[in-house]
């Protein structure tokens, strides 16, 4: 394969390209160089689509990686290798595969993408009309090689729907696309020849358009669930030439300037050192918390590594029992806890002990409001007025008449205008916070709740979820051993309790055991009780041997053995007398 390099023309208009692609293309092009000592060795796979197609394999790239750039662990040349193969620079020739994922073996072939289909190229942009002629032509093909996907049949019945005044432009494109196709006038960054000419091209090079070309959209319009590497971010309303044009400097812009940088002049600056030795210090308090940065933060296991969401449920917003970190961070700050669901309402509990509710439910409802529809806006002052701030409010809040007398003239100032009545309680606000944060809040650090949640917190084991059976969340609680509860006798063991005596009180009988259901069919309840049905736990103690009389007359069938004592005890146990007659 020859690749020839080609500089991007970018316009003031036009996105800045990141160095990133540069840097990957430079690997490619010297990746596909002729020479097999410097490049890679491409060899013929059979038995797929033609003997003549070139391809290589997850080995090669990572070998020559390897040896290329010195890496000495083959994780990381894999990683390098992947993100090629998820940028478009390489594609697999299999699209069967659920990722590009690059293994270090020989499970799967790879081939270069042509330079036309690389990101940020000239000619090559993944628009959506692009796309919707893409689709319309692979459904006019044979249905068996070219069909569509769900998720791809599914985009193009929406991409239908948003460009139905161009859809006959769509199918036209692509009907002419397909006989080109047919023809072998190749449109895709190749040169277009006669048809006379065209139609002694190889079958191979129409496969690899066909792969190229595929390999291109997977890259741009992924299947749901893969990464998407080439997301742009939301396009621009205006261009650069247009803003530019529009920022006329005169007079009054530069008086303006001059203003601006003399208030930053008058700013207090404050050292480097103190800025940095700040980061060190919040980087360390914080970083037991960081699932990143701490093992432990993510206990029982990691879920960017691992399948198992028990983390997200231990951590969801409202919980019965916090973890433990979650509940040591509400001592950080004030802060902390109020952005924590499960903090504020806590906070909530321990303030109605205290009869000071109303404050943290002014603060809630001023929030919502803030960030709630407009329409609701007017009704949210005239609710939050009468129930906190108007005389005999039912939740009156403690404010000084300073704040009062300045919410009561940005409400009148700012009546009418939706948009600035969301912040009229920000005076009233903040006074109430404060007072929460130095008052309230350290009373809560030292009260009983909060002590109680760090205990059972504490204590709240947490398993993992060895195997993922089953739709319904696992419930994390304390496993606590069931009472052992004392049963009824049966009629059997209250008769072998009549005909048992002994000298010594040491003997006991235990009831019979409890049977599951799997076991029921080994027990006959209609059988006379024998000794499986009668056990006795001897105790020994370094006295005389225990005596036990046992009347066979209504157990004939019973031994010594079958009573349960050890091989080395039975010369020593006698029968009774009624038995030795016999």
């Amino acid at each position: 394969m020859t690749v020839q390099r080609e500089v991007m023309a970018v316009d003031q208009d036009s996105k800045p390209r990141l160095s990133v692609f540069s840097k990957m293309e430079k690997m490619i092009v010297a990746m596909a160089k002729a020479d097999n000592e410097n490049g890679i060795v491409m060899r013929a796979k059979r038995n797929l689509f033609s003997d003549q197609i070139q391809s290589f394999s997850g080995c090669d790239i990572v070998d020559w990686l390897k040896r290329q750039y010195n890496i000495t662990d083959v994780k990381e040349a894999c990683y390098l290798a992947t993100n090629l193969c998820q940028y478009g620079y390489i594609y697999p020739i299999d699209f069967k595969l659920s990722s590009y994922t690059v293994k270090y073996d020989r499970s799967a072939e790879y081939r270069f993408q042509a330079p036309y289909f690389w990101p940020f190229r000239k000619d090559g942009t993944a628009d959506s009309i692009k796309y919707a002629i893409y689709l319309q032509k692979r459904s006019l093909r044979n249905k068996q090689k070219h069909g569509l996907e769900p998720y791809e049949q599914e985009a193009f019945d929406k991409l239908l729907k948003v460009f139905a005044d161009k859809k006959e432009f769509i199918e036209k494109q692509a009907r002419e696309q397909v006989r080109m196709t047919k023809a072998g006038l190749y449109f895709y960054g190749h040169q277009v020849t006669s048809v006379s000419e065209a139609k002694k091209q190889r079958r191979t090079e129409k496969i690899l358009l066909d792969l190229q070309e595929r390999a291109f959209w997977r890259v741009h319009r992924p299947r749901p669930g893969c990464i998407q590497t080439m997301e742009e971010g939301p396009k621009r309303y205006f261009q650069p030439s247009q803003m530019a044009a529009r920022r006329r400097k005169n007079k009054d812009t530069y008086r303006a300037e001059i203003k601006f940088l003399k208030k930053a002049l008058e700013k207090p600056k404050p050292k480097l050192s103190k800025v940095l030795e700040s980061y060190l210090t919040w980087n360390e308090q914080y970083q037991e918390y960081d699932p990143f940065l701490d093992q432990n933060a993510a206990l029982p296991s990691n879920p960017w590594i691992s399948d198992d969401t028990l983390f997200w449920e231990a951590n969801d917003t409202l919980v019965k029992i916090p973890t433990e970190l979650r509940v040591k961070k509400w001592a950080i700050s004030f802060f902390n806890l109020m952005k924590d669901e499960q903090g504020s309402h806590e906070f909530e509990v321990f303030l109605s002990t205290e009869y000071s509710q109303e404050n943290i439910r002014f603060w809630k409802e001023v929030e919502d409001m803030k960030h709630g529809p407009r329409s609701m806006i007017e009704e949210s002052v005239n609710r939050i007025t009468s129930e906190f701030l108007s005389n005999n409010a039912p939740r009156e809040i403690n404010i000084d008449s300073k704040t009062l007398e300045t919410v009561n003239r940005n409400k009148e100032e700012m009546k009418g205008k939706p948009e600035s009545l969301r912040y009229i309680f920000d005076p009233a606000q903040e006074h109430i916070y404060l007072l929460m944060k130095k008052d309230s809040y350290p009373r809560f650090l030292r009260s009983d709740q909060y002590i109680n949640l760090k205990e059972m917190a504490h204590n709240q084991p947490i398993k993992k979820r060895f195997f993922g059976f089953g739709s319904g969340k696992t419930q994390i609680k304390r496993q606590t051993p069931s009472p052992k509860l004392k049963r009824r006798s049966t009629s059997s063991e209250r008769e072998a309790n009549s005909d048992i005596s002994g000298d010594s009180p040491i003997h006991s009988i235990t009831p019979m055991h409890s049977y599951s259901t799997g076991n029921l069919k080994d027990m006959d309840m209609k059988q006379t009780p024998s000794s499986s049905s009668l056990r006795i736990r001897p105790t020994y103690i370094q006295a005389a041997p225990p005596s036990v009389w046992l009347s066979q007359s209504k157990f004939p069938g019973l031994a010594k053995r079958q009573v349960g004592f050890p091989p080395d005890k039975l010369d020593a146990v006698p029968t009774s007398p009624a038995a030795q007659g016999q």
